[in-house]
């Protein structure tokens, strides 16, 4: 028996010998590694990263080996400094941790953030005021933390409250450091609909009018709210032509209002249908843009036209009257008043008084808790099959 404990002393007595050896004797791969010791385990790290030997010191702690080693690695601008449990340190040349800042792409930033917030239906999103916070020229890129994870990266907006998580090869774009994770591709922008909350869509009729129409675009986009636009045909000059395309680049909707304005009811189907489609076929033709709707004029329909067209009429449910009064305010007070979800309201592109309402018009129907969308838009979203519906609206 006494025999038995010896040799089990002996066994004991040689594995810390040997241990003390081992721990004793233990070099890093790297030069100017610092060591840490337990008496069971050896751990490196660099010298100076506080980081790397506070982790050191756990590994000895807490792991099973004998021997725990680091690597450093280039990253990018930067390096790493690795451990075989999958632990990393992003450091610069002289081993300082490496801090971030959001330092750039406000407009990309300025994107996700809208889209996201509205997708998760956050009730603020859906305002003027948020809108305006929220220009890529406004957006307050010192309240934005970021921060680095395993996986993504996560961008915390203290202004709003609100945090998500982004692929790691946002890094570069956002913090203006390269860590070897890749260019992110150019933020492709979405504009999100909610299901959830009315809709209703601008229209303005008789144009295209380039001075009218840029102070419509100019208050529409402000606010990134779209409306459609039903065009005469005549009136597509080149220097229209142009001001439509700026207007479809805006996410502006086009449809067809005849090619002289003409009055459909008192023609048959088929010269019905060249009227209406001859603006159609112009505008695909020179800038590839196909319209879905079409208008007409004085409201007048063409119930053979409606059989053999595959386009909706589009009428309207809120007149603004705004060819008769020509007055901002009154024009402003008809669009905004009774107002329901699924409404289309009737302006026209040729007066400034409609241009100037429009910049009332759109906050206003916002923080009324609506969404400014096209005809086609709200109608998609509604449930309608564009190719199938006749007509929409009244008058």
């Amino acid at each position: 028996m006494k025999k038995q404990n010896y040799r089990f002393l002996k066994i004991i007595i040689c594995s810390i010998i040997l241990l003390s050896s081992l721990t004793s004797c233990a070099k890093s791969e790297n030069e100017g590694a610092e060591k840490y010791k337990n008496g069971r385990c050896v751990a490196f790290y660099p010298s100076g990263h506080e980081a790397s030997m506070d982790h050191a010191m756990k590994l000895c702690e807490n792991g099973d080996d004998l021997l725990f080693d680091y690597k450093i690695e280039k990253a990018g601008d930067y390096f790493t400094i690795t451990y075989g449990d999958g632990t990393y340190f992003y450091v610069d040349k002289d081993l300082n941790d490496l801090t971030f800042n959001v330092i750039g792409g406000a407009k990309t930033l300025s994107n996700i953030l809208r889209y996201e917030m509205k997708k998760d239906e956050i009730d603020e999103a859906y305002t003027s005021g948020f809108w305006l916070n929220t220009d890529k020229d406004e957006l307050n890129l010192e309240h934005i933390d970021l921060h680095l994870e395993d996986d993504h990266i996560d961008l915390i907006f203290n202004d709003f409250d609100y945090s998500l998580s982004l692929p790691k090869t946002y890094l570069k774009k956002f913090s203006g450091k390269d860590l070897g994770f890749g260019d992110a591709p150019d933020y492709e922008f979405k504009e999100y609909i909610s299901m959830n909350r009315p809709m209703v869509a601008l229209t303005y009729d008789d144009g295209p009018y380039r001075r009218v129409d840029e102070v419509i675009y100019e208050a529409l986009s402000k606010y990134n709210a779209r409306a459609t636009f039903y065009s005469v045909g005549s009136r597509m000059s080149q220097n229209e032509l142009e001001n439509i395309a700026e207007g479809i680049e805006l996410g502006m909707e086009y449809g067809s209002h005849t090619e002289n304005h003409a009055n459909l009811s008192e023609l048959d189907a088929y010269e019905a249908r060249y009227t209406v489609m001859e603006p159609v076929n112009y505008l695909y033709n020179k800038l590839g843009y196909q319209m879905k709707t079409y208008r007409p004029p004085y409201g007048s329909r063409n119930y053979d036209l409606e059989d053999i067209i595959d386009m909706p009429a589009i009428l309207w449910t809120v007149d603004t009257k705004d060819w008769a009064n020509r007055d901002e305010d009154t024009t402003y007070y008809r669009a905004i008043d009774n107002v329901e979800d699924g409404d289309v309201v009737l302006m026209h592109s040729l007066y400034m008084s409609s241009a100037y309402a429009t910049e009332r018009i759109v906050p206003e129907l916002m923080d009324m808790g609506f969404q400014l969308v096209t005809v086609s838009e709200l109608l998609t979203y509604k449930g309608y099959d564009l190719s199938s519906l006749r007509v929409y609206g009244r008058n």
